[in-house]
């Protein structure tokens, strides 16, 4: 039934976190809604469609794992069919509990290849992964003089390819969603001192995602619950040294924060995300506004497809 899934395996976990080939379909599979985003790339261009959404019911997608990949697939499909779509293959948005990020050093003269492995496992310790490195996709990204590596375990990331095969699309890889918001900063982070802060906070109703660069090296990756997120959030800026961080916030229309009131309470400067400021709508009359922020995630996924 899943004819060559075994075959997309090996490439799919040595590319979790690198650029991705040229699609035209991204997805996001959250917990309680599937949302298909539709493009084309133009030169460097990146070129919009429309937008798809479909509610879940409850236990369909669960601590972002795809939990019934046979009902998914014939979702993803359906969608498709409904607005239109045709696609060859697909990106898809990995949500934070999916995916563990951390950085860290490499020994001198060292690269993430296959030897490193031994070095990386007698780490695990202080990785503190929520489950066995030895039964985990790893991936890796460098950023300055360190090394960002991501962790799946592999029983669930062969849960993602199974619901792709299932939907007949060609899974051309999987994203962090904080890396996908980080491709909506305004400023490469390369370009940027390498001693100043920038932060990404991602407002996802009761939870809320921070990630914390220092130039463009990511330090920092939290998760804030919105009750007390205000309080955490300013206790966690008075500790960082230097220049207060800009942070970019994305967030729900209807739940965007008051950003000035936020600034003068959190000593810094804070601006919204707009993902549609980095691209082009092609047909101003399919295009549902105002889009929820996952529009916003997914045209951050679909950017990495751009030619550098």
């Amino acid at each position: 039934m899943f004819s060559g899934v075994t075959e997309q395996l090996a490439p799919l976990r040595e590319q979790l976190l690198r650029p991705l080939r040229t699609g035209r379909v991204a997805v996001a599979m959250e917990a309680d809604a599937l949302t298909l985003l539709a493009y084309q790339t133009n030169g460097g261009q990146l070129q919009l469609q429309s937008w798809q959404q479909a509610p879940l019911p409850s236990g369909v997608v669960e601590a972002g794992v795809p939990l019934l990949s046979e009902a998914l697939g014939d979702l993803i499909g359906d969608v498709l069919l409904q607005g239109g779509l045709q696609a060859p293959g697909a990106r898809a948005l990995l949500p934070p509990e999916a995916v563990v990020l951390r950085s860290l050093k490499l020994p001198a003269g060292r690269q993430p290849d296959a030897e490193i492995m031994p070095w990386l496992m007698g780490q695990e310790a202080a990785l503190a992964l929520p489950f066995p490195l030895a039964e985990a996709a790893v991936s890796w990204q460098q950023r300055g003089d360190h090394w960002l590596l991501a962790c799946m375990p592999n029983d669930q990331l062969d849960r993602w390819i199974d619901t792709f095969a299932i939907a007949g699309l060609d899974l051309h890889g999987l994203e962090p969603s904080v890396l996908a918001v980080e491709r909506l900063l305004p400023a490469a982070l390369e370009q940027q001192d390498p001693q100043q802060w920038t932060g990404s906070l991602d407002v996802r109703g009761e939870s809320w995602q921070l990630m914390l660069w220092r130039g463009a090296v990511p330090l920092r990756q939290l998760s804030l619950a919105s009750a007390s997120g205000l309080d955490e959030l300013q206790a966690l800026i008075a500790e960082l040294d230097g220049q207060p961080p800009t942070l970019w916030v994305l967030a729900d229309p209807e739940l965007t924060p008051p950003l000035e009131s936020w600034s003068q309470q959190l000593g810094c400067r804070l601006q919204r995300i707009d993902g549609l400021s980095q691209a082009a709508v092609s047909d101003a009359g399919a295009w549902v506004s105002p889009a929820p922020a996952v529009v916003d995630r997914l045209i951050g996924l679909a950017l990495g497809g751009l030619p550098r």
